[in-house]
């Protein structure tokens, strides 16, 4: 019996954790409060080493994309009246967010992006918890999940996520957990957007500098941001 017990266990252990690309049971609605994503605490020392992207792999800022339409009909085929939410990155400790941008799930993107060849409609992907929608529109990949009321869209593109910034006109790509900004006019200008709303100008290692929504200016990091010394600490005071 004990045997029989592990054996049914295991069995368990594999059906939950089947991967993307073969679906999930149509899971049951999840309450409002539950999708709505606790704040996080916004890092005050440093971020991971940012990732330099290509320049030929970066969504340019001046890119103008229209959300799709969210969806009408649950992956349950009720119905649906939601409203994007266009206004509000998605926090770096949202569930879905994070599940979306797994490894694991990253690697399996291009395979759903091939298997759903249809373009203008609603793909439902259930998957560990949650309820993506995968829609093709003029070559563009979407992939979007909803909270309550509001549907939130990002757009796949060479291996990453991004979401556009109406007020900075910025489209922001997600990596290593954070939101990146990266100019395409200097090299060197990296920021990253935290959760507290403003963009942080960052070294190479991910030591955080300026505010620079306090600072008002842009700022290049090509080194390593110096540290105080205790000699340097005292003379400045």
């Amino acid at each position: 019996m004990k045997n029989e017990f592990w054996l049914v266990m295991v069995v368990f252990f594999i059906l939950d954790n089947t991967g993307w690309t073969q679906g999930l049971p149509s899971l049951t609605e999840i309450s409002s409060a539950s999708l709505k994503p606790s704040r996080a605490a916004t890092p005050t020392g440093s971020v991971p080493k940012p990732m330099v992207m290509m320049l030929k792999d970066k969504t340019p800022d001046s890119a103008r994309f229209n959300l799709p339409k969210p969806p009408v009909r649950y992956v349950d085929d009720t119905d649906l009246a939601l409203i994007n939410d266009a206004d509000n990155v998605p926090k770096l400790n949202d569930a879905a967010l994070r599940t979306l941008t797994e490894g694991d799930v990253l690697e399996q993107i291009p395979v759903v992006n091939k298997a759903d060849k249809k373009s203008n409609r609603y793909y439902w992907h259930p998957f560990k918890g949650w309820n993506y929608v995968h829609y093709r529109e003029d070559g563009r990949q979407w992939y979007g999940w909803r909270t309550g009321e509001s549907f939130h869209w990002l757009l796949w593109s060479a291996g990453h996520f991004w979401w556009y910034d109406r007020y900075a006109e910025r489209w922001l790509y997600f990596d290593q957990g954070f939101w990146w900004w990266q100019s395409l006019k200097k090299t060197n200008q990296i920021q990253v957007f935290l959760d507290d709303g403003h963009f942080h100008v960052c070294d190479v290692n991910g030591v955080l500098g300026d505010d620079l929504t306090q600072t008002g200016v842009e700022e290049d990091v090509r080194d390593e941001t110096p540290r105080p010394t205790p000699n340097s600490a005292a003379t400045s005071r």
